[in-house]
């Protein structure tokens, strides 16, 4: 599984879970997911990157995912931490899952009520197969990581609005009955099973429990300048250049492998200091 870190930092909600902005982010950064949900974007676009540009901005107040996975290659794109609570299922659904957005063929032609055509349904089917399969991997990873039961743990946005936790939505099955394929959530949901009986690929991103640890007692994690908001960035890297954070590497100097609030602790201090110094 090729995995793209991409975080939507300029997301309001990306911002609400780095402010901890009340008890629900703070209890799923603490506790991690519950549960994973299984979406797909619901128009023929099947670059995650897309979707990573438009949703990476203050002005995009209306959702929030863990991630995309793209049609054309297959590669998550992963936009927020798995321990970070989300905007994406329209419910009490995003206090407890993590979500993941299956990008769709652009070959599809959308129509009233959600239903579409399919101008070349030979490419379509090529697409949607490649997100499954990087979706199951994907999930078997993540239930792997957090401790999940597959056949419990992961549901779709149509069978969450059925549970009443997440919006009345269709997706993905709409997306996989209307292309002619024959998957199911229960099929998916086996398919994750098995997967996660198989080792592990090279690929796939590593377990990073004392990380975990640390998120638990501190705050969600941030490793590099990149991950955190604007606002906040070239102060960091003022520290970064003074040596205070000493994490920064030859092949990677951006990088700060520090819990968010110890950072903001040191940006405290810092602006505490530059204001006595002025004083003086």
């Amino acid at each position: 599984m090729e995995l793209i870190r991409h975080f939507l930092t300029e997301n309001p909600c990306y911002r609400a879970n780095v402010d901890r902005a009340d008890s629900r982010y703070i209890q799923f950064q603490n506790r991690g997911p519950l549960g994973l949900m299984l979406h797909s974007v619901g128009c023929a676009q099947p670059s995650a990157e897309v979707f990573v540009r438009g949703w990476n901005r203050a002005s995009h107040t209306n959702s929030c995912v863990h991630g995309f996975v793209d049609a054309n290659t297959g590669a998550v794109w992963q936009t927020l931490p798995w321990n970070f609570r989300g905007w994406h299922g329209g419910g009490s659904c995003n206090n407890t899952h993590v979500g993941v957005e299956l990008c769709e063929p652009d070959c599809l032609v959308y129509g009233a009520g959600g239903a579409f055509t399919v101008t070349d349904p030979a490419r379509a089917k090529a697409m949607v197969k490649r997100t499954y399969e990087a979706a199951v991997e994907l999930f078997a990873f993540l239930c792997r990581q957090y401790q999940l039961d597959p056949q419990t743990d992961i549901l779709s946005h149509a069978e969450g609005g059925k549970q009443g936790i997440a919006s009345r939505h269709a997706d993905p099955e709409h997306l996989w009955k209307g292309v002619g394929m024959d998957y199911t959530m229960d099929g998916f949901r086996a398919d994750v099973a098995a997967a996660m009986d198989e080792p592990a690929r090279d690929s796939a991103p590593a377990a990073r429990p004392e990380a975990d640890r640390l998120e638990q007692l501190l705050g969600p994690w941030i490793e590099r300048i990149e991950d955190l908001p604007k606002s906040l960035r070239a102060q960091t890297r003022e520290l970064l250049d003074l040596g205070v954070l000493n994490a920064g590497t030859a092949d990677d100097p951006d990088d700060i492998r520090l819990p968010y609030n110890v950072l903001r602790a040191l940006l405290a201090a810092k602006k505490y200091t530059d204001l006595r110094t002025i004083e003086n």
